[in-house]
């Protein structure tokens, strides 16, 4: 995995969008940018490449991006380009279609097709994160990708609030993605796109089995996350929130090398542990974090977590030891 970093800091300001043209053109396609205010355009990019998707983490000042069929003609890598806003918006004219998306949202535009796009107004500047993604990667049929152009989705529910939350972990936590987990990660970043873009289609019975049953672990490892503070969360629960055996549930963890029942634990060890490691927590009783993380009683948790870390919990406490 590859990581690079673009701003405009250190260009003169006359120079800055033409800079920034060229920077996109690298990430995305060739494009016209023009400002109401070029001399006070300001830029900052930082570029993830997970084997071939590019991921890219932006912040800018007011801008608007054109691509025309001269563009399109002279270069066209068949990309579909999504923005997840988190400040800003995006308002854009497809010819036929047109989009108007906000924060909280994911807006698609396709390299192939011609489009004008306002990003923000004002003085507001645009936050969000910028992802490329080749439509080959995708596992749809191509003769549905022409109605994923200038689409929007929500990220607040559903496969958008998965999306979101597995691009917000990709580009904060550095700690889950090693030298070897490009492949993986775009693997599993294109079956979740692939299983959005199916359900809104209504065509998810064309997506793959294995890209059903990697959108399923998805879903199932967010509702586990959601509730590890519950007591009676168990592989039971799961699979019938999910409207699934336990057997299943079991199988496509066995898959991943774990059970179902290990991945909790796994996932409320975690917690646990960074609370008990936390300055601000210090005072708060090894009992109370190992209740909040859904543990049946102290000595169960200072087990548990002895057999799981090698120390106990209070070894990992700062400062001091809890009664």
């Amino acid at each position: 995995m590859t990581e690079a970093v673009f701003h405009t800091r250190d260009i003169p300001p006359a120079e800055r969008l033409g800079y920034w043209q060229e920077c996109v053109a690298r990430t995305h396609a060739p494009l016209v940018l023009s400002s109401d205010e070029p001399h006070t355009f300001q830029a900052y990019q930082k570029l993830l490449d997970l084997d071939g998707v590019l991921l890219w983490p932006s912040i800018f000042r007011p801008v608007v991006f054109t691509r025309t069929r001269p563009l399109i003609r002279g270069s066209d890598p068949e990309n579909l380009h999504l923005t997840l806003i988190f400040r800003g918006r995006l308002e854009g004219d497809f010819g036929r279609t047109s989009v108007d998306a906000g924060t909280n949202e994911i807006s698609v535009i396709d390299s192939s097709t011609p489009f004008s796009i306002r990003a923000s107004r004002g003085h507001v500047e645009q936050h969000g994160i910028g992802l490329e993604i080749p439509r080959s990667r995708l596992t749809l049929p191509e003769k549905f990708m022409g109605r994923i152009a200038g689409a929007k989705f929500s990220a607040a529910s559903g496969y958008g609030s998965l999306t979101k939350n597995f691009l917000r972990t990709l580009v904060n936590d550095p700690t889950g993605r090693g030298p070897g987990d490009a492949d993986r990660l775009s693997t599993v970043l294109c079956d979740l796109l692939s299983g959005m873009f199916a359900q809104a289609l209504e065509t998810e019975g064309l997506l793959p089995p294995e890209t059903r049953r990697q959108t399923l672990l998805i879903r199932v490892k967010r509702f586990i996350d959601d509730r590890l503070g519950d007591p009676d969360l168990d592989p039971s629960m799961v699979a019938t929130a999910h409207h699934i055996s336990v057997r299943y549930l079991q199988r496509i963890f066995q898959e991943e090398g774990d059970t179902a029942s290990t991945w909790i634990r796994k996932r409320r060890l975690a917690h646990a542990r960074h609370d008990l490691g936390d300055e601000a927590l210090a005072h708060v009783p090894v009992y109370l974090i190992a209740k909040k993380w859904g543990f049946s009683g102290a000595a169960v948790f200072s087990r548990t977590f002895r057999d799981f870390y090698g120390v106990s919990p209070k070894e990992v406490r700062p400062g001091r030891a809890d009664e």
